[in-house]
């Protein structure tokens, strides 16, 4: 039985790489189709894309075809779902899981929660011709809804297969071109991982909200050390260029005792440089020294907010300003690259945005800061407040709105919020505290906005550009000539945001 999985989120994405091992090892003929700039992708598919995607798709004549859905990839999958009608369309990811009705408008069946063994059970009876109607964790419409519960959650994480980057069985569409090998250099040097499910955590915004509560905050579990181990070092043996690893958890470092273990052996068997995410809670002198020791190049630690009043109350996070100077105070002296998170809310006010920023005043320099703007999603209860309270209208709720493609802040929501621009400048060496006091309590961005705004986009565009040209250098040391040239000739999908 032929199935395709189309891919609508990058092609270093774990969940889909995993998914076509899981399918392949099931014994179904599976293709993944990795669906334009191979990375996130800010505008619809155009007609030629769409078109392009049609004829590979109806070359390979599965009986199925595949998509992990969120309310940023939802309206992209709305469009190819009614181009492909004519093939059995299943929705699985976030989208069917927290707005399953609406999901079942444009999928003929739909998987919640974990997919494991769901869609291989599914897939048996699609390939057997037996009922699918008493699967778990399914839900279709026949003439009547038919809503199935949730399975068991998966207990052993070391049960389930590694995920596949290879080429092998795999297709890349850049416009109107189709690849059968990645055209584009960075998985060759990189290697995305997960070794986790889930989060300690249930701040509002977050789909791990929606788990815990859904999953009875039985949801996090983690893969044994042995086994994150053992994918590392079976991915430098079949990707021998790898220089960094991509850590994609929620929290990295959440049980200590599981630390030690991993760093010890990461350190002699795999020995490469990582990024990873955090929460102050965790942030101890021991955990960031074991971090620091296996080779960290970058940690992103959550903040999102220095006033406490949106963090706790709004967010609903736990950590405090006490807890994040801690933390910040820990990789400072460690000598840790970092960088912050902060999202801007329409339930701040004024008032609340400067007591952020004197908040992001007091951490050590230096330490990136990354903008970004809330996104409400459906069904999540910060959505439902914001709702209720006026704070937004439903055309501001992505998957309702198709022009809500991402979290960062942009130039035109800078505009609005010229607070934020503040952000561009804390963190920076360069730039002392004093001065962006100065203009925070004289007003500066009140009294010139535009001028604030572009100020922040310069510094943006020449980090930006910085970036680009250091990467493009790099490209070019290692060979990657076709990948510069098109760069540099402005072939827009070969420019990975």
């Amino acid at each position: 039985m032929k199935i395709v999985l189309i891919n609508l989120h990058g092609d270093t994405n774990v969940t889909v790489a995993y998914l076509h091992t899981l399918i392949e090892k099931a014994g179904f003929d599976i293709t993944t189709i990795h669906f334009r700039r191979l990375v996130s992708e800010l505008t619809p598919p155009t007609r030629r894309e769409l078109e392009t995607l049609k004829k590979v798709v109806d070359k390979l004549n599965p009986e199925a075809a595949l998509m992990s859905v969120n309310s940023i990839s939802f309206w992209n999958a709305v469009v190819i779902s009614k181009m492909l009608a004519d093939r059995k369309i299943v929705w699985g990811g976030i989208q069917p899981l927290i707005d399953p009705e609406r999901c079942l408008d444009y999928a003929d069946i739909i998987i919640r929660g974990e997919g494991d063994e769901a869609v291989i059970e599914l897939l048996n009876a699609l390939k057997n011709k037996k009922s699918i109607d008493k699967i778990k964790n399914l839900w279709k419409k026949n003439g009547k809804l038919i809503k199935n519960d949730f399975r068991p959650l998966v207990e052993n994480l070391d049960n389930l297969p590694f995920p596949d980057f290879t080429d092998r069985n795999k297709l890349y569409i850049l416009g109107d071109r189709v690849y059968t090998k990645n055209p584009l250099p960075h998985s060759k040097y990189e290697y995305n991982i997960t070794f986790s499910r889930g989060c300690p955590f249930s701040c509002k915004y977050c789909i791990n909200h929606y788990y815990n509560k859904t999953f009875k905050n039985k949801y996090l579990r983690r893969r044994s050390a042995d086994s994150a181990i053992k994918e590392l070092v079976l991915a430098k043996k079949m990707f021998p260029k790898i220089e960094v690893i991509n850590f994609w958890d929620d929290v990295f470092m959440t049980d200590i005792k599981w630390l030690r273990e991993f760093v010890e052996r990461y350190k002699k068997e795999v020995n490469l440089p990582f990024f990873a995410y955090g929460n102050a809670r965790f942030v101890s002198e021991e955990s960031m020294l074991l971090l620091k020791k296996a080779g960290i190049n970058f940690f992103d630690l959550g903040i999102q907010s220095g006033s406490e009043r949106i963090r706790k109350g709004i967010f609903g996070r736990l950590d405090t300003n006490e807890e994040i100077i801690k933390a910040d105070r820990i990789l400072h002296r460690l000598g840790i690259t970092r960088g912050y998170d902060v999202i801007f809310s329409e339930f701040e006010t004024e008032k609340d945005m400067e007591e952020g920023l004197n908040f992001f005043l007091k951490l050590k320099k230096p330490f990136k800061v990354h903008r970004n703007k809330l996104a409400y999603y459906p069904n999540f209860e910060i959505t439902k407040t914001a709702l209720e309270l006026g704070k937004i209208s439903i055309d501001q709720v992505a998957s309702i709105n198709p022009d809500i493609k991402s979290q960062v802040m942009n130039k035109s929501e800078a505009e609005k919020v010229p607070l934020m621009n503040y952000y561009y400048f804390i963190g920076r060496k360069l730039i002392p505290n004093f001065l962006v006091k100065y203009m925070i309590e004289h007003k500066v961005h009140r009294m010139y906005p535009k001028l604030m705004t572009e100020a922040g986009e310069l510094i943006n565009r020449w980090e930006h550009f910085r970036f680009s040209f250091k990467n493009m250098f790099n490209m070019l040391y290692k060979g990657e000539f076709s990948y510069v040239y098109n760069r540099l000739f402005n072939k827009k999908e070969f420019f990975p945001m």
